[in-house]
């Protein structure tokens, strides 16, 4: 009897602790402003995120979450500069993405991961990529850097082998490729010559073998072949050879819009 009415004691001394908890979240002061806790659910129930406001505006830590209960970021505020650090995670929990916001927008080097490696590396200026971007290989070593400016490629385009050599430069100017492109085999001799002119093959595309020696040249006219007998004569060629050897033709024209697919095809 003793233990019933001491349970029952306690039963009534932690409802009102409870009810004054649930009713500090998601209030506003006399100007309207949000203060305090602040949270909301999903309609399954799940927290769909939460965190305090001061004078209506996000302070120290906020969680948002997915709708499976794994946390979707987190969220560091400084309501001194308007800015919060953040780290993004996928459905399972894994870190995908960790950088600065200012503004609500994108500031600085923003970090990206897969399966806890960092793919890439996007420096940011007012939500819009600013500067240098960089990928990487699995095993980490750079495989592509880009200049970018308000948010467009502009100068030199590279792609690296893992050990640091080109195997692809270009020049962008306003997100589209102009002027020579260039790839390059393992052992360092040119692959290939291409022109473009607003995103279009342009002018000569030299093709060569590991020696270094030229083996044809095929002529472009805003985005046009204008000698499509050298390539058939080349690739008939090929297939011939191909076929004596029971091998399967790989059409290069799929490569001409985009000449990095040469080079992913050796890698």
């Amino acid at each position: 009897m003793r233990i019933k009415i001491l349970i029952i004691i306690l039963w009534f001394a932690i409802i009102p602790y409870a009810s004054v908890a649930q009713s500090e979240l998601n209030q506003s002061d006399a100007s309207g402003l949000k203060q305090g806790l602040w949270r909301k659910t999903y309609p399954n129930g799940r927290t769909l995120y939460e965190g305090r406001f001061v004078d209506d505006k996000p302070a120290g830590e906020w969680r948002r979450y997915h709708d499976n209960g794994k946390l979707r970021a987190l969220l560091q505020y400084n309501t001194q500069s308007d800015s919060a650090w953040a780290k993004m995670y996928d459905v399972t929990g894994k870190l995908t993405a960790e950088g600065l916001y200012m503004d609500e927008k994108k500031e600085g080097v923003w970090t990206y991961f897969s399966d806890g490696k960092k793919i890439s590396e996007d420096n940011y200026k007012k939500g819009a990529k600013e500067g240098v971007s960089h990928t990487f290989y699995a095993t980490g070593e750079i495989l592509e850097e880009i200049l970018w400016e308000n948010n467009m490629r502009n100068g030199k385009y590279s792609a690296l082998f893992t050990n640091g050599k080109p195997f692809m430069e270009c020049i962008y100017k306003n997100d589209k490729r102009n002027g020579l492109c260039v790839s390059y085999f393992e052992n360092g001799k040119i692959e290939l010559e291409a022109f473009y002119q607003n995103d279009l093959p342009e002018k000569e595309w030299k093709f060569f073998d590991p020696k270094g020696e030229l083996l044809y040249t095929l002529q472009y006219s805003e985005g046009l072949l204008q000698n499509p007998e050298v390539l058939y004569e080349i690739e008939t060629r090929k297939l011939n050879e191909m076929e004596r050897q029971g091998k399967n033709l790989d059409d290069p024209a799929k490569y001409f819009d985009d000449p990095s697919q040469i080079l992913l095809k050796n890698r």
